[in-house]
């Protein structure tokens, strides 16, 4: 093996090459798909982690055989070998899924600052490895076990697939490193061992990905208190900019609710994990009677959330739209009180300063629906402020946003969009798998016994997917007169509602059988249209296809 110093040497070599004579030119460089491969994936993981109080970690190549992948704490670096990359690649389709197993696994070492060369792989071969590693193997296994977990929900929250991959996709790495621990050995995990680790992991990180979207399904239904206990949960074992936002978000989506009708005129254009929420003016709120002081607080919490998610990411745009939306409700909320008038002045300006912010910035970053969410929140604040002229102007920025329609309608004195969608005489209600859903509410059992979600309240959440050919349900429970189920369709679903609707039909066929949602949901990745009374809600793509929907159940409705 080549000392590091003559490595070295090669190293600087192939970087800066010696001048060759004129008839014989260097040959351009050579793509390394591979690398290219990896380090997208790489990145989106990091921009997934949104923690940028830490320097990201850099990833290098290695055509070596002996370490596979492996995070360095003395470096800070990651490694990644070429023959683990064909492994990865002889997953095909759960190619990228393999890759972000290893990275995001990783990563958390890096995050969580573990202080050994931990991963899949390490280098055995003429070392001493009493002399290389100080934890006991007990550590080593409870990182190990924490970075399966954490990493797999980085890789769940990036877009990746890495649920069950463990067991077939370990025994081949392994395999491609005939010098790693096959026996007993008193630092490292073994292959049965790491397996058994990660098997022991899959079902805890089912769970904490099934909470999260449960979390979602209770925050699309209203049900942002109970959202929040769940958010908390997960806070509990895992930090990233998107949850702090999502926080942020619920507390101004209650603060939300304390508004009179009259008070609350526009749709505010927060963003929820990079989604951006629609609800239509048609019902009243809570509010009567409880002055400012309760939806100041709230707004206040919101506040400070958004800038803890900015601490952690300076250039999430996202956090700063939030900012100036919570900045344009507080002046709302004190707005015609007695002496306040340069408090709200103050709170307006905010709300524009950080409105312009993130147009200009957005735009920077091809961040094209929080750039148009920008131009929104300042028409809504020129609405405010009685400039109808710039308000109309910034509303006509993006007219292919529901958001914009719906203000501009609402400026113009018209209803902010059509008709909604009620239920009729003679509704049945909407099955999926033809199962019963208020069948099982009356008798409700989950698969295995209920996770505690402790909070304000404790919860009890449970799935249940047995019985069940194509689908699963979440379960969100308090008491009999509290709770929350969702039956959602897996990929693949071959059935359709009452209204004919099936996975692939058009946002157009959704609203031409259930007319326009009470809610839409604009996601990063397409939008969600929500059905209270069908209690019914779709998922679509950005092409605007049917990829999945919910059936759900709920007490109590939101007010």
């Amino acid at each position: 093996m080549l000392s590091n110093l003559v490595r070295s040497v090669l190293i600087l070599l192939l970087f800066f090459p010696i001048a060759l004579p004129a008839d014989n030119p260097v040959p351009a460089p050579v793509a390394n798909e591979g690398l290219e491969h990896v380090q997208t994936i790489f990145q989106r993981l990091i921009e997934a982690k949104g923690d940028k109080r830490m320097k990201p970690p850099t990833l290098k190549w290695s055509f070596d055989v002996g370490q596979g992948a492996f995070y360095d704490p003395n470096t800070k670096n990651i490694s990644f070998e070429e023959t683990a990359y064909k492994v990865c690649k002889s997953f095909g389709d759960q190619a990228d899924d393999a890759i972000a197993y290893i990275l995001s696994h990783e990563l958390i070492h890096y995050y969580k600052q573990h202080g050994w060369e931990a991963a899949f792989a390490k280098q055995f071969s003429g070392r001493q490895i009493a002399t290389d590693v100080d934890e006991d193997l007990r550590d080593i296994k409870q990182q190990e076990t924490e970075s399966d977990l954490l990493g797999g929900f980085l890789a769940y929250t990036a877009g990746y697939n890495t649920v069950g991959i463990a067991p077939e996709f370990l025994p081949k790495l392994y395999d491609a490193y005939p010098n790693w621990p096959k026996g007993q050995n008193p630092k490292y995990p073994t292959l049965e061992e790491r397996v058994l680790l990660a098997q022991s992991t899959q079902k805890e990180l089912e769970q904490l990905i099934e909470i999260f979207e449960t979390a979602n399904m209770l925050t699309a239904i209203e049900h942002y208190a109970d959202a929040i206990d769940y958010f908390n949960y997960i806070l509990s074992l895992y930090q990233s900019r998107e949850l702090k936002n999502n926080m942020g978000v619920l507390h101004c989506m209650l603060a939300l609710k304390e508004f009179l009708p009259a008070e609350l005129k526009y749709c505010y254009p927060l963003e929820i994990d990079g989604e951006a929420r629609l609800r239509y003016g048609t019902r009243g709120t809570s509010g009567a009677g409880t002055g400012n002081a309760l939806r100041d607080s709230l707004l206040q919490v919101g506040l400070n959330y958004f800038q803890e998610a900015i601490d952690l990411d300076a250039d999430y745009q996202v956090a700063r739209l939030n900012l100036g939306n919570a900045h344009a409700l507080l002046a709302l909320s004190n707005k015609g009180a007695e002496g306040a008038e340069e408090l709200v002045d103050i709170h307006f300006e905010f709300a524009r300063a950080y409105a312009k912010q993130v147009r200009r910035l957005a735009r920077q970053q091809d961040k094209k629906a929080t750039e148009a969410n920008g131009a929104i929140l300042l028409g809504i604040i020129a609405a405010e402020q009685g400039d109808s002229v710039d308000a109309v102007a910034y509303f006509k920025i993006d007219t292919s946003r529901l958001l914009s329609k719906a203000n501009l309608n609402i400026l113009q004195g018209r209803p902010p969009l059509g008709p909604v969608g009620q239920s009729s005489a003679g509704f049945l209600p909407e099955e999926i798998d033809g199962f019963s859903l208020d069948d099982f509410i009356r008798a409700p059992a989950p698969d295995g016994a209920p996770v505690t979600v402790k909070g304000t309240q404790n919860r009890k959440w449970g799935i249940k997917t047995s019985g069940l050919t194509n689908s699963k349900i979440l379960l969100d429970f308090l008491k009999k007169d509290q709770y929350a189920f969702f039956h959602l369709t897996s990929p693949g679903y071959a059935g359709e509602t009452n209204e004919g609707i099936k996975l692939g039909m058009s946002q157009n066929d959704i609203l031409k059988a259930y007319k326009y949602p009470e809610r839409v949901v604009q996601l990063s990745q397409g939008e969600l249209l929500v059905y209270p009374a069908h209690q019914i809600m779709f998922f679509l793509d950005p092409a605007g296809k049917l990829t999945k929907w919910c059936v759900f159940r709920m007490k109590p409705d939101p007010e």
